[in-house]
């Protein structure tokens, strides 16, 4: 029995679904203690993630539920991830406010400039999709450690956390910049 196009089409939201709704499973198996499954729990995420965008791109498919959904699967397990992995102190808590000041700047600029400036839109930075780029480095990092506590990957992790570091509070002095520059543009119209 062949899938039908219109099932087809809900594929890319399905993808995103399950991804959304294993972080809370995610979260658990780390306070567990389970590693090894919490890693390819995080890898077979990226797998989706991956498979979620190419089959909305090859069945050319853009809705606003996906729009919304895929960013916000990402972001919440990217959360949860570092969350739960402060809280079992293989992340630190500096490193945790870091990325979580950054993200509450981020949101808190674009509620300010949609409510008092009228902007609708917010497109990533490229400092910005650097910084979410060493974040997850950083993160599959510390967890490919706690799997495998190989002497080496601790100097990988190292560098992924200075490098994440860097490139998390340029990225949010960059988007202050951003939303600096659109409160002295002309006022937008509210729609």
């Amino acid at each position: 029995m062949r899938p039908s196009i219109k099932s087809l089409r809900q594929l890319p939201n399905v993808l995103t679904l399950v991804r959304l709704f294993a972080s809370p499973f995610l979260a658990w198996l780390l306070l567990q203690g389970q590693f090894r499954l919490a890693l390819g729990l995080v890898l077979l995420a990226g797998v989706t993630d991956w498979l979620d965008g190419f089959t909305a791109r090859k069945l050319r498919i853009s809705n606003p539920a996906g729009v919304f959904l895929d960013p916000m699967a990402d972001k919440v397990m990217l959360v949860t991830l570092f969350v739960v992995l402060a809280a079992i102190h293989l992340i630190s808590g500096w490193m945790l406010a870091l990325v979580l000041g950054r993200d509450l700047i981020i949101v808190s600029g674009a509620g300010l400039l949609r409510a008092f400036r009228g902007y609708q839109r917010f497109l990533p930075s490229a400092l910005g999709k650097v910084s979410t780029f060493f974040q997850i480095v950083l993160v599959f990092l510390v967890l490919t450690r706690a799997a495998y506590p190989y002497r080496f990957l601790l100097w990988l992790e190292m560098l992924a956390i200075t490098l994440c570091a860097v490139f998390t509070a340029l990225s949010g002095l960059d988007y202050i910049r951003r939303g600096i520059e659109m409160t002295r543009r002309p006022q937008r119209a509210v729609r």
